[in-house]
């Protein structure tokens, strides 16, 4: 019997939009140059190298409108497809449609949307990571994403591993993915973000994303607390939680709500992360515990 598994990731460093109109913000990777303070009465060391500056910037003007989930708007600028659409189900907001060679779901509400191609890829034509890069971004930006809204690009390669009667093969180039985080002004907005994946043969295969429309106003993107208020908040936070030690890194973040309208807000938080457990038999995953920073506009 033979079984199939995309087995794991190999990540490429994190790069900037190549060839863009204009730069897309990259956050890169902190370096072990960090502001320790210890808890006096509790075992945590906070970094907090990620919170120094403060966050001064607003809602930007350029941002992803709301029609851009239109029916017509996804399968002309995000599929990029002149094929006749059907509707073939549908629940609450969300709308499941086809074409002869795509599958599209749309949930305008939610702000998520979801491209197969039904043709699959072709034959393993060797392809430049950077350029297939270059390309997802392309569609994104052609879609309606602008470069304000965006924040960290991942470039990845997907493997498929097979298994038949216990012997497993090598593994085989499946997919080649650029995951896009949805950042304003640099800082990271939670559960947003934008993945298209392209085939061994360079072509458009899958594009998931999740990027409601932002409301223009309504939003708490600063706060007036000092690094040592949030460090008193956090650990109060994490006791409360029932941690008591440890190394935690704090950063900011933005989390969204949505609100009557239909658009989305988004609130100021920090989230203290502590790392991964590691025992004999398994690794819990970094665990995040967000912080109150009493968020204004």
């Amino acid at each position: 019997m033979k079984t199939q598994l995309i087995r794991f990731l190999t990540a490429l460093p994190l790069a900037a939009a190549l060839g863009c109109d204009s730069p897309v913000p990259v956050v890169d990777p902190v370096e072990p140059q960090t502001q320790v303070a210890s808890a006096t009465t509790t075992g945590f060391v906070f970094d907090t190298t990620l919170i120094a500056t403060p966050p001064t910037g607003g809602i930007p003007t350029d941002l992803l409108p709301r029609t851009a989930f239109n029916d017509s708007v996804l399968q002309g600028a995000l599929v990029g497809s002149t094929e006749t659409f059907t509707t073939t189900g549908t629940l609450g907001s969300r709308k499941d449609l086809e074409s002869r060679t795509w599958t599209l779901e749309n949930d305008p509400s939610e702000g998520q949307a979801l491209v197969l191609n039904k043709l699959g890829s072709g034959p393993a034509v060797p392809q430049e990571p950077a350029v297939m890069q270059r390309t997802a971004i392309a569609r994104l930006q052609r879609w309606g994403i602008p470069t304000s809204e965006m924040g960290q690009v991942l470039q990845v390669k997907s493997y498929l591993e097979t298994e038949e009667t216990g012997v497993t093969a090598v593994p085989e180039l499946h997919r080649y993915k650029t995951f896009v985080m949805r950042a304003i002004n640099g800082i990271r907005v939670q559960g947003h973000r934008a993945v298209v994946s392209h085939g061994v043969d360079g072509t458009f295969q899958r594009a998931l994303i999740s990027w409601p429309a932002l409301a223009r106003t309504g939003h708490l993107l600063r706060t007036r607390l000092s690094t040592a208020d949030i460090q008193q908040r956090a650990t109060a936070a994490l006791v409360a939680e029932g941690e008591t030690t440890g190394a935690v890194r704090l950063s900011w973040k933005y989390v969204p709500t949505r609100l009557a309208t239909g658009d989305w807000a988004l609130t100021l938080v920090v989230g203290a992360s502590m790392a991964a457990g590691t025992g004999t038999t398994h690794t819990e995953e970094p665990r995040v515990i967000d912080v109150d920073v009493s968020p204004v506009p």
